[in-house]
């Protein structure tokens, strides 16, 4: 079979899930299993691999995706919903939306600050839903609070879920996590920074609103984009975006009590009539915070006091699943894996907050019963990864990619991630999909292979505001069904231009 066919098979599972999810709009658990299913008939009967060879690479993608990946997203929403069953997130929502009565900085606070705090945490829609819900209960228009939701569900996504993206970039592509970490927060900064300065132009209708909360949106951008930075260079990916996120909502608080004048050109953006519902529980703020500072105190604890992370890293389980020649063997971490870390923060909180453990244990039945779905789409997909790299597709794209491109290939890098999030949702999924053959493409043109995978999480992270899965999540804010490709044709002439940034960033870099 020629090359040029065999280029035109190998991206064929691609082309599936670009067609089936924005064309046929097929949900992700139906579209991605379908998407495991043709890369397996062509590895068996294209690329002439056995089935126990196509059944074992399959497997060991499910394997992997259970364990980190699927473990920390359903820890992370699950101590989620006990926040939100205890009352804690009641409390929390209370006291950010009284931060201001002007809609450009409540949207920085709730949209930016409080979003990215959520993506921390648990990601998968929540920074999209719950601050827009917020802010349409305090009198914005759902497209407006969608939108700017969106804009800012992007470059905190590189380090969600106690950044299991770069994790999980990690693992596909055995570079070094704290390398890669780095190389990601180099490229978002710049991003970061300017993020902020469009959702308030959103917010408030035009460029014009940045008038009289300009430094306010200054401080908001650099809290958040300076913390990320120093951790993620100096410490580690794993609490970049949680302590950015906290750090910007403190900051974006305080610029606005010592900054904010009410002038009679501010008075136009305050809001009136909103009908956000008291809490449903009395809590304090501290007690209301006390799951998320143990999840940052847990994490701290294990990767920063050598002592603990040596009496727990031993509690491991190596495994080669995956028959054929190349095997790579997985490690099973029992102790030292972020979702085993955030359930024992959640177990701690509701012990220490004396609320039961049958709060708990129906916190974690909520979120179970209502996760198939998504678990069925993340695993398939990172099975269909596995399957198209031990099958040779992802290194015949690669190949075909340099041959086109040559030395220009890095310039493009980052969009093939933007268009890894466009089609996954997930910048987890994203990087398993593309991960390994950023790499491949950055060693044949010569180009650093940790800067160029680390390009895919970055492109993958603006690609977020594009991602159908993510515009679907924020049509239940309220009264936008239907409005699909209007919320599409607003985010997409921002994702644009913040996408050409990240790609001369890796190129020039």
């Amino acid at each position: 079979m020629s090359s040029a066919l065999n280029f035109a098979c190998a991206v064929l599972p691609i082309v599936w899930l670009c067609v089936s999810l924005c064309v046929l709009r097929l949900p992700g658990y139906i579209a991605c299993p379908a998407g495991l299913a043709v890369a397996s008939v062509l590895a068996l009967f294209v690329w002439r691999h056995s089935a126990a060879e196509v059944g074992s690479a399959a497997l060991e993608g499910a394997f992997f995706a259970l364990w980190p990946i699927l473990l920390v997203v359903l820890a992370a929403m699950i101590l989620f919903k006990y926040s939100e069953l205890s009352g804690g997130m009641d409390t929390i929502k209370a006291m950010l939306s009284g931060a201001s009565s002007d809609r450009r900085v409540l949207a920085l606070v709730l949209a930016w600050s409080f979003g990215g705090f959520l993506e921390g945490i648990s990601g998968f829609g929540t920074p999209v839903l719950i601050p827009g819900a917020i802010l349409v209960a305090l009198g914005f228009s759902p497209m407006t609070a969608v939108v700017c939701c969106l804009i800012a569900n992007t470059t905190p996504t590189s380090f969600a879920q106690i950044a299991i993206p770069v994790v999980t970039l990690s693992s596909v592509t055995g570079l070094d996590v704290a390398r890669l970490g780095a190389h990601v927060a180099m490229q978002t900064t710049l991003p970061s920074l300017l993020i902020p300065f469009l959702i308030v132009g959103v917010a408030g209708g035009g460029a014009r609103a940045l008038r009289g909360v300009f430094l306010i949106t200054l401080a908001s951008a650099v809290s958040f984009a300076l913390p990320v930075f120093l951790l993620a260079v100096f410490v580690g990916p794993e609490l970049a975006t949680l302590v950015g996120s906290v750090c910007s909502i403190v900051g974006t608080m305080t610029a606005n009590k010592f900054l904010y004048r009410n002038t009679a050109e501010n008075a136009q953006y305050q809001l009136r009539g909103g009908n956000l519902a008291p809490a449903r529980r009395r809590m304090s703020v501290a007690n209301a915070c006390l799951p998320f500072i143990l999840v940052f105190a847990i994490v701290l604890l294990t990767n920063l006091v050598p002592p603990v992370k040596a009496l727990l890293a031993p509690l491991s389980t190596t495994a080669t699943i995956y028959l054929g020649e190349d095997a790579k063997p997985l490690t099973f971490s029992w102790a030292l894996t972020p979702g085993v870390l955030i359930f024992a923060a959640t177990l701690l909180s509701c012990l220490a907050q004396r609320q039961g453990i049958a709060l708990l244990a129906r916190s974690a039945g909520a979120v179970l019963r209502g996760s198939g779905k998504i678990a069925a789409t993340i695993v398939s997909i990172i099975a269909m990864a596995k399957v198209m790299s031990y099958g040779g597709m992802t290194n015949e794209i690669a190949i075909w990619l340099v041959a086109a491109l040559g030395s220009y290939y890095p310039l493009i890098a980052p969009a093939i991630g933007t268009l890894g999030t466009f089609i996954t949702g997930s910048d987890t999924s994203c990087c398993v999909l593309f991960g390994e053959l950023q790499m491949k493409a950055a060693v044949a043109v010569g180009a650093d292979p940790a800067w160029v995978s680390a390009s895919n999480l970055s492109g993958a992270s603006v690609g977020k505001m594009i991602s159908p899965q993510s515009i679907a999540i924020g049509i239940g804010v309220g009264g936008l069904d239907g409005q699909e490709g209007e919320i599409l044709k607003r985010t997409l002439k921002y994702c644009a231009p913040f996408a050409a940034i990240v790609c001369l960033t890796t190129y020039l870099g």
